[in-house]
């Protein structure tokens, strides 16, 4: 490892200096870890998404200043929050259909904009690397081992299974007089 010189402003010395402490590391060590974890965001989120979290980022403490309350601890608060979430993304609506095309890393049948937006939110709660993780990518695979399955018709239950069956459903046997 090589050291580095560099030059900070009087502030910027003062906020590393309290991440530190609060976060219990050297100086040194939040410098690293906050370079790092800017690197790493650069790599996972594209440019637009990462100027809109950033912009959102700086909402609640807006809100707190002009409400006099935390969104998190009052619900008139986390109600401007929502709007003004809904409000900023609404302006960046791209033209288009709202119909999705091949999903190559789908996990799920469902094309429903609100059952996937509550799949999302429900996964990335329970298990922030959900994204990157082996469970995901097991739930990639056997989706697509699963619409496979279901375009040749193999599926139990499904509409096609019958007419692609390789034989023919049971017959009630005829009974003599």
């Amino acid at each position: 490892m090589k050291q580095t010189k560099i030059t900070l402003g009087d502030d910027l010395r003062a906020r590393l200096n309290d991440a530190s402490e609060k976060n219990n590391r050297s100086f040194a060590e939040e410098v690293r870890v906050r370079l790092q974890t800017s690197f790493e965001r650069d790599v996972d989120v594209d440019r637009p998404t990462r100027d809109f979290v950033e912009g959102v980022a700086r909402v609640p403490a807006e809100i707190e200043r002009e409400t006099s309350a935390a969104w998190h601890k009052h619900a008139g608060a986390h109600e401007v929050l929502a709007l003004a979430i809904q409000i900023w993304l609404g302006e960046l609506k791209p033209e288009g259909p709202k119909a999705f095309a091949d999903r190559s890393h789908a996990t799920t049948f469902t094309d429903d904009p609100y059952q996937l937006a509550s799949l999302i939110v429900h996964r990335l709660r329970k298990e922030p690397g959900f994204t990157n993780s082996k469970t995901r990518q097991w739930m990639e695979e056997e989706h697509q081992r699963l619409r496979a399955d279901r375009s040749r018709g193999e599926i139990m239950g499904s509409p096609h299974a019958l007419l692609h069956s390789p034989h023919k459903p049971d017959q009630p046997k005829k009974r003599g007089k």
